[in-house]
């Protein structure tokens, strides 16, 4: 892929724009499952807890691990080659 990126700009502008957006969206969801998780956690034990858990524990886990994921690769596409 890296020939590729020094072959067409363009490419390299599209791929790192839609990183971006995957980053923050992923960032989002995560964010929403912690703030259910914690939000959660201070409420008195009524049944729709677990319910809340069920969702928002895997929405931060897995929102989070994306966010870090495309984080990354945005972040070593933004570098400077090291040619």
């Amino acid at each position: 892929m890296a020939d590729d990126e020094r072959d067409h700009p363009l490419l390299r502008g599209l791929l790192i724009a839609f990183l971006a957006f995957v980053t923050l969206g992923a960032g989002a969801a995560g964010l929403c499952g912690a703030v259910f998780t914690l939000t959660t956690l201070f409420q008195k034990n009524d049944g729709y807890n677990i319910v809340i858990y069920v969702i928002a524990v895997p929405s931060l886990l897995i929102g989070g691990v994306i966010a870090w994921q495309c984080g990354r690769a945005l972040w070593r596409r933004l570098r400077p080659p090291r040619d």
